[in-house]
């Protein structure tokens, strides 16, 4: 039977040196992010990430200029992922209750991650003994204060809703309680509370800073 042109498999497309440099770079941010994971930033071996990925210790250090600036990297895309949840969420069109509802489940989503309790641990564990992460954190801090205040600001505006605080207090607060949470759950490993337990915790939280206003009553 005649092979058809559909059936002729097309060459692989050539990679241009971009595109190659930008893959060999999300696969050390693949891979560093999971020797972190299970190692800790303190364990990390720059050439041992390199090995598992596929690449000379030259590749790696031709991206990154030591194993904290992958991890600063990997931060960034972490948050940059968490900030686009609830970017999108405040884009949808749906009423007040049903909006600060799925902020309320993406918070403890974000908190109670796995990923994201180690990498946030790790990343206040090296601004205390690394001058250039601690550069970051500060950075990622202002960004996060900046952005976060300005989402608060756009939920005030919607009637229904109620602030236990000033937005900038409010969430100052809540910034101060997840991070300092997921210290305290890196710190307890095994013995931290379950899913369950940590998801009505946070719940709890949420709803004395952020709440739905009682419809009013009117007299008969």
């Amino acid at each position: 039977m005649p092979r058809t042109l559909k059936s002729i498999p097309s060459a692989a497309k050539r990679l241009t040196r971009d595109e190659k440099k930008a893959q060999t770079r999300e696969r050390l941010l693949e891979v560093g992010r999971k020797h972190i994971l299970e190692h800790g930033l303190g364990d990390v071996v720059a050439e041992r990430i390199a090995e598992e990925a596929g690449y000379s210790r030259g590749a790696f250090y031709s991206n990154f200029d030591n194993k904290d600036d992958l991890f600063l990297a990997i931060i960034e895309q972490e948050n940059e992922a968490h900030l686009a949840i609830f970017e999108e969420l405040l884009q949808r069109d749906v009423s007040g209750p049903e909006l600060l509802h799925l902020i309320r489940g993406a918070f403890a989503d974000k908190l109670t991650n796995p990923d994201w309790i180690v990498l946030q641990a790790e990343f206040q564990a090296g601004a205390l003994r690394s001058q250039r992460i601690r550069e970051c954190y500060l950075e990622q801090y202002r960004l996060f204060m900046k952005d976060g205040c300005n989402a608060l600001n756009v939920l005030g505006k919607i009637p229904e809703i109620r602030f236990a605080l000033p937005p900038e207090e409010l969430f100052l607060t809540l910034f101060t309680f997840a991070h300092g949470l997921a210290v305290n759950l890196r710190l307890l490993g095994t013995e931290r509370p379950s899913q369950k337990q940590l998801r009505k915790l946070l719940f709890s939280v949420h709803d004395k800073l952020v709440s739905i206003k009682p419809a009013a009553t009117h007299p008969a």
